[in-house]
């Protein structure tokens, strides 16, 4: 989950968590990308605002 955010920060968020995905917690997680669905998940309180992304990953054998 990427850490809270107002909307015009939306753009900046999600770019960063789709990088950060792909650079940084797939290549050292000991998975690798599966074909499967990808969803991203919106939700906020207090004026605040998150979003969740899941991939379909495969545990590196």
């Amino acid at each position: 989950m990427s850490e809270l955010f107002t909307w015009d920060q939306f753009n900046d968020s999600i770019e960063t968590l789709y990088r950060r995905f792909y650079s940084e917690w797939l290549p050292t997680a000991g998975y690798e990308q599966a074909d499967g669905m990808e969803f991203e998940v919106y939700g906020g309180r207090n004026g605040l605002n998150y979003v969740e992304l899941w991939f379909a990953v495969n545990k590196v054998s």
